[in-house]
């Protein structure tokens, strides 16, 4: 819009408004009033559906603190004196940081030495005993899954709009065991059940089909990539986001890593796969 069709369009406005009655204002702001309401709604329903999306794809979420019933303090004390000061000792030389020396890891290679890839993610066999819908999150079921350690783990997953309760009770399913564990909605989650998302936002968890009894605890792994997973993976290397991409359910509904196959150490006959879909992602 050039600057005289903007000059003409305000004018126009003006001439619209002034020429206006009372009645016609009104109707206006009613419209306008109406129009916001639908949007905040709008804007609600899309901000729920992008938790749900975030929390299947595993990303971590954090909610702020309500704001403090207590105003503000306006006095002086509570505003920190950033006033320049003439130093005591003006002609006081300062001496050169000095590093200090950084101890050496245990284990040999720094945590940035290791390669990014499928090898530092720690997926095992579990076994859902128990399930039931999160007390304050509607999308959210929380299982307590049997993984051979002794001990159950409690698992978060925003499943509840994609898979019925019946079918969670009892799954068989490959779990991330290494996230860092992180409370949603006040309830702690200690691992991730891997699923594939297609392009229609459908989700489903992977199975594993086994012609032999399966291990709880088994370990996956992609060969070609040899390694031990860390023991958690750290947030801020991202080394799950920059990995996530690579895994994907193939055309033969297989569950891979760069096009390879997971395995399981204790069973290689096992085949990991989503049972409906082809050519998606998995997280």
């Amino acid at each position: 819009m050039t600057s005289e069709q903007l000059v003409a369009s305000v004018r126009d406005k003006i001439e619209l408004l002034t020429n206006s009655d009372e009645n016609a204002i009104e109707h206006a702001e009613q419209v306008y009033a109406k129009s916001n309401i639908h949007l905040k709604r709008e804007i609600g329903a899309l901000k729920k559906k992008l938790i749900n999306l975030e929390i299947i794809a595993g990303y971590l979420q954090f909610f702020l603190p309500l704001p403090s019933d207590n105003p503000v303090g306006n006095s002086k004390s509570s505003i920190p004196d950033t006033s320049v000061r003439q130093c005591d000792e003006p002609d006081k030389k300062l001496s050169p940081p000095v590093a200090k020396p950084v101890p050496p890891t245990k284990g040999g290679k720094k945590g940035g030495d290791l390669p990014v890839d499928v090898s530092r993610i720690d997926m095992r066999v579990g076994k859902i005993v128990e399930v039931e819908r999160h007390p304050d999150a509607d999308s959210l079921y929380v299982e307590k899954v049997d993984m051979g350690e002794g001990k159950l783990r409690t698992v978060i997953s925003g499943l509840v709009p994609h898979v019925p309760i019946e079918k969670m009770r009892g799954l068989m399913g490959i779990f991330m065991c290494n996230l860092k564990p992180v409370k949603m909605r006040g309830i702690e989650s200690q691992g991730m059940l891997m699923c594939a998302t297609d392009v229609n936002d459908r989700v489903e968890p992977l199975v594993i089909e086994n012609p032999t009894e399966l291990t709880l605890g088994d370990r996956v792994y992609v060969q070609g990539y040899p390694g031990e997973p860390d023991a958690q993976l750290h947030p801020k290397k991202k080394v799950w986001e920059q990995v996530k991409p690579d895994m994907r359910v193939d055309g033969a509904h297989l569950a891979t890593y760069k096009g390879v196959p997971w395995k399981l150490k204790n069973s290689p006959n096992a085949v990991i796969k989503a049972p409906t879909m082809l050519d998606a992602e998995i997280s």
